[in-house]
Order: structure tokens, then sequence, then C-alpha cells
């Protein structure tokens, strides 16, 4: 990744990023510390936490991580209680945890969908609500939320998870209204298909093979993306920038590209059963 060393911005900025021990959040974290902002990493699994920040700290950046599953209140007040205590209010907040499972809802599993609704949409709704009242005190603060083009674009088999990336983007904008009065700003950023560990679940390992999962968004594009939006303070921003077209375009000619749409879900959803099941 290349950045200009003239790039203060994120300097001495206490970060929160949530599912920071892997993926896009890790990738992010990573290249923030390089940037010598302060980072704290959130994550349900302490072993991952603990690896991240032997790793990232062990160049004496200030750097922390701290065992918190975003999918549990409890867990989430614990957390942002001890964030807190010990590092203060955060500058800037980026709500990136989040999973992906490769089913229908008729597939899915009532626990399951529970769990994708709580971790993909109120899970960043419960973190924020934590600190944004620090932030309005102090009048100053951002928030990002890490959504995905499945945010604007209806996706499926993961439809729960396409749901609850569009109720990010329509919080993300009512939220900037909210909280633009305060001298907070929310920034909403919808990057296409990243390969990472969010494709390891068994239901993405076994679906088969099409066509448009080859249209893959490099890792340091993403994250170049996101940091020059949340710079910009950026109402919404799409990675790649030609997602914004296709959104639009989706919303503007209706039917005409809608009905071709609609085909694509239902090969998707076919793919998913065997011929006899139907």
């Amino acid at each position: 990744m290349v950045r200009k060393d003239s790039d203060h911005y994120f300097e001495n900025k206490l970060i929160v990023i949530t599912g920071g021990t892997s993926g896009i959040g890790l990738a992010l974290a990573t290249e923030l510390v390089n940037r010598n902002a302060k980072v704290i990493v959130l994550a349900d699994k302490i072993e991952g936490v603990r690896r991240t920040v032997e790793c990232l700290a062990s160049n004496g950046a200030p750097f922390a991580g701290y065992s918190c599953d975003i999918g549990v209140a409890e867990s989430v007040a614990d957390a942002s209680n001890t964030i807190l205590a010990e590092h203060g209010v955060p500058d800037i907040l980026i709500n990136n945890a989040g999973f992906a499972i490769y089913r229908t809802l008729e597939q899915e599993s009532p626990e399951e969908v529970e769990r994708l609704i709580s971790v993909n949409f109120a899970g960043a709704i419960r973190i924020t609500k934590a600190f944004i009242g620090r932030m309005v005190t102090r009048r100053s603060g951002q928030i990002v939320n890490i959504a995905s083009i499945a945010g604007v674009i209806a996706l499926t088999p993961n439809g729960i998870y396409s749901a609850a990336k569009h109720g990010m983007v329509a919080w993300s904008q009512c939220l900037a209204a909210e909280v633009a009065r305060f001298g907070i700003s929310v920034t909403v950023v919808c990057p296409g298909r990243v390969m990472s560990r969010f494709f390891d679940h068994e239901t993405f390992q076994q679906r088969p093979h099409r066509m448009e999962t080859k249209l893959v968004v490099p890792m340091a594009k993403v994250v170049d993306g996101i940091l020059d939006a949340v710079r910009q303070r950026s109402l919404i921003r799409f990675v790649p920038r030609y997602y914004g077209i296709i959104a639009w375009a989706l919303s503007a000619f209706g039917p005409l590209l809608q009905n071709r749409l609609n085909r694509l879900l239902r090969a998707r959803v076919e793919d998913l059963y065997p011929t006899d099941s139907r």
C-alpha cells in the first residue's frame, strides 16, 4: 500500500475497530498503526485478539485489543466501559465486524438467523450507542460503518446478511443527520467481494462456482478507499467507485435491469437445491 508521508490525518487518533483481527479489519488496523494512530481492535475470539496485539504492538506502537462479541449486549458494555476508562473516547469508531452464511432463509436455522441480524446490524448499533454520548459531549468524532455492495443491491443466497447491510446503509444516513449538529460525521462504505476469512464458512466453500465470484476487489484498494472516505468525511463510498453507478442504474432504470438481477438471484438459489427436491 502506498501512502503520502504528508498524510497525518490519522496520527495520534484513537481508533476502535470491531472485527479487527482478520480480513478488512486487520488490514485497516495494520495500515493505521503504520500511520501512527492509536488502534484498539475488538473481536469475539480472545486468541485472535492476543495474536494480533502481539504482532502489531511488537514495534512499540500504541495498540491494544479486547475480547468483545458485538452480538451480545453485555459483552459490548464490558468492552466499551473498559476502553472509556483506560483509553478515553475514540476519535474514530470503525464498525467492521460481520459474517455471512451462504444459505437461503428456508435452509438457515433460527439460531443462525438471529445471529446474522445481531452481529451484522444490531452489533454496530450497540457499539456505536456505547460511545456516541461521549462523542456528543466532546463535540467531535467519526463513525465508519463497513457495509457491503449487498447493502444497496439485494443479493442472495445470504439474504439476511444483505438485509442487515441494507439496514446499515439506511441507519448510517439517518445517524449522519442526527449527529451532524454535534460535529460528528458518519461514513458508510460498500465494498465489493474481498477475499478473506469471511469466506471460510463451509457454506461458501461448498457452493457451486459461478462467474460472478471472479469479481474480486484487492484488499489494498478497499483499505485505501475506506481511509480516503474517512479523510473526506464522505457519507457513502463504494469500492470500487463504479459499483455506485451500478447501484444507481438498478434504481434508475427499474425493471429493465431488475429483471436480469432477479434471474441471476434465482439461478444462484437453484444451485443450492438438488433438481429432485422441488
